[in-house]
């Protein structure tokens, strides 16, 4: 580990590993060599409507058919030389793996670990209501995201988007659905927002003051947003609508995501969206002939000084509505086809999504607690030490874990992927775990960071004080310049493990 160097790497982690099947010697690859590669599904329904329905261990169940099949597949596509990368085995990140054997109930659902972290979000389901007066059409269902992604063992693996109908403005108070953005984002905690311009009608309506609001509220707040997009025409409106708001907006640009990539991989239309800073596009929906046509033209189509291609590109799968085609999207990046490096398929597979979230879970509330700053040597028993602790207090019911967000590469420098014994770009070293104590109002971050030389960094801070951290990035400058002095300033020295056990039992209290 090189002394001073903010771009660490995390520990063999990761989901699904792969191995080279050949030199490759513009990326200083041998054969042989295996990598580890973070998925995120960043498109994924959760609910019940009609003839779909999705709960967590059902998402889990997919993830495991979606392994088999693309093992299988793959085995066949080896056979014809294809492939430049083999999938040869997933594995758990050991911290989500551990939360869920704490008890014998999550455990079995400790599979389909094909993919680490989903972004889910309602259908168009059985528990919105449409035109009741004052009444968010979506209020029941984003409780039922928020319920299923900010509990153990699910808000390990889970990341919950809100969804609202611009419409609602029409059958009562004209804040309606931006009010409930607001609960979702304040007091639910989720992290995104889904529109469905074709199922809540308002296909004609996108650049239309009900829809801006809902968008331009959502950036205020830094929620990115997922257009369902249906054609090129939508694409065109959503462009109009994202300049729109870009022009109004005074702090991040909104990030607006066009789902299916418009269903349109051969439409110049997209990749010229694609070339404009706020917006991206996932794959769901797309395979077969889709999947080759959408990434030669990216790479060829999409250009910017600012931004590589493939920083525009996101895995998703659709789930349930698709099934088993998402596997089409990762043979393809994994195989010689693909004009991109293993730095770009990382990206793709699941960099891109954390970058646009780029926030570790919190809600809007009044602290309660006084931060605190350690730093112990020693780094893998201290680590354990917090672990350890925070399995006990889930083991007992005393705790709402909330989330797990490990950080992530500053913006626009993703690593080339080194080899598995050293991680993947994700640092599954340094990361946010967020919990609620059932006794308190308070929510907390313990944010763990390896520094150099094997130290460890542990901040213990209310989600909602003003020093807390709004950024997943491991780096200085990602920091505001009053938490940069307070750790600085406010350190404390732990040396002994049950010195650090007391500090963190006492934090979950």
């Amino acid at each position: 580990m090189r002394a001073g160097n903010e771009h660490l790497y995390g520990e063999i982690a990761s989901m699904l590993v792969v191995r080279a099947v050949e030199n490759i010697p513009e990326y200083g690859i041998k054969r042989d060599d295996e990598f580890s590669l973070y998925i995120v599904d960043a498109h994924h329904h959760m609910g019940r409507e009609a003839g779909h329905q999705n709960t967590p261990s059902s998402a889990y169940e997919f993830y495991t058919l979606l392994w088999f099949e693309l093992k299988r597949t793959a085995e066949e596509r080896m056979n014809t030389d294809s492939l430049l990368f083999e999938p040869v085995a997933i594995r758990p990140v050991p911290l989500t793996e551990r939360v869920f054997n704490v008890r014998d109930s999550w455990s079995t659902m400790s599979h389909g670990w094909l993919v680490d972290r989903t972004i889910v979000f309602p259908f168009t389901d059985d528990y919105s209501k449409v035109g009741v007066p004052d009444s968010p059409s979506f209020e029941v269902s984003n409780n039922k995201i928020a319920g299923w992604t900010t509990r153990a063992p699910h808000s390990s693996r889970l990341i919950g988007f809100g969804r609202v109908d611009p419409n609602d403005a029409c059958y009562g108070e004209p804040n309606i659905a931006l009010n409930e953005i607001e609960r979702c984002r304040k007091v639910l905690g989720l992290r995104g927002l889904k529109l469905h311009p074709l199922a809540q009608l308002f296909v004609e309506e996108i650049e239309e003051k009900p829809t801006y609001d809902v968008v331009k509220y959502a950036t205020d707040l830094l929620l990115p947003v997922i257009f369902d997009t249906r054609n090129s025409k939508v694409i065109e409106r959503i462009m109009s609508l994202t300049e729109a708001v870009k022009s109004e907006s005074s702090g991040r640009a909104p990030a607006i995501i066009l789902a299916h990539c418009g269903m349109s991989p051969g439409s110049q239309t997209l990749y010229e969206a694609l070339s404009r800073k706020p917006l991206y596009g996932d794959t769901s929906s797309l395979h077969g002939n889709d999947v080759p046509v959408l990434f030669e033209t990216a790479s060829e189509s999409i250009t910017s000084d600012d931004f590589r291609w493939s920083e525009k590109l996101l895995f998703g799968t659709d789930y349930s509505f698709l099934t088993t085609q998402a596997m089409d999207v990762i043979l393809y990046l994994l195989s010689r086809e693909f004009p991109g490096s293993p730095s770009d398929i990382q990206r793709i597979l699941g960099g891109n999504i954390m970058g646009i979230i780029n926030s570790p879970f919190h809600t809007e509330h009044r602290p309660s607690t006084k931060p605190r700053h350690l730093l112990s040597p020693s780094y893998p028993s201290f680590r354990d030490v917090v672990e350890t602790a925070l399995c006990k207090a889930l083991s007992q019911g005393d705790t709402e874990l909330l989330s797990i967000d490990y950080m992530i590469p500053p913006k626009h420098t993703w690593p080339d992927i080194p080899t598995s014994n050293e991680g993947n770009g994700f640092h599954f070293n340094s990361l946010f775990v967020t919990l609620r104590p059932k006794t308190s109002e308070t929510e907390v971050h313990i944010w763990l960071r390896q520094l150099p030389g094997d130290s460890l960094s542990i901040t213990l801070i209310d989600t909602g004080s003003e020093l807390s951290p709004n950024s997943l990035e491991f780096s200085s400058a990602a920091m505001s310049l009053a938490l940069e002095e307070w750790l600085f300033e406010k350190v404390e020295r732990v040396d002994e493990p049950r010195e650090l056990e007391a500090v963190i039992e006492q934090a979950l209290m």
